[in-house]
């Protein structure tokens, strides 16, 4: 029988996985942010906004942000339709990261600010301030 080194056994138990621990309550176990302030809301986004025909301000791969017009204040904004489900696979939570990332750089004048969060069937739109 060959005897372990002390030290192997340190670093062993420095690097093992605790499964049974609990990560910080606004984060899951993929290290993203999982509580938001915002609302979000369920009803149709175009009962409240009104897309600007030909006025996409950009295109990702999972993304599309386009000019939209809020109907009861005109007041113009950006709405960014992200898909929930991307190659097959469930999405949502690294959307609601972002919206958390969003709340959380309310301060900074650099960030665009978020205004409001609509889930549809497929996808969410993030509107956002332009």
């Amino acid at each position: 029988m060959i005897p372990e080194c002390p030290r192997s056994r340190e670093t062993r138990s420095r690097t093992r996985c605790h499964y049974g621990q609990v990560a910080e309550p606004n984060q899951n176990r993929f290290g993203l942010l999982s509580e938001i302030k915002t609302l979000i809301k369920n009803e149709p986004f175009t009962d409240h906004y009104t897309i600007i025909p030909g006025k996409e301000l950009g295109r990702g791969k999972f993304a599309v942000v386009r000019k939209c017009v809020e109907k009861c204040t005109g007041q113009e904004y950006a709405a960014k339709f992200m898909r929930k489900r991307r190659k097959g696979q469930d999405c949502r939570l690294e959307i609601i990261h972002e919206v958390s990332v969003l709340e959380l750089a309310t301060a900074s004048q650099r960030v665009v600010n978020l205004h409001q969060v609509y889930e549809m069937a497929s996808e969410m739109v993030l509107v956002l301030q332009l």
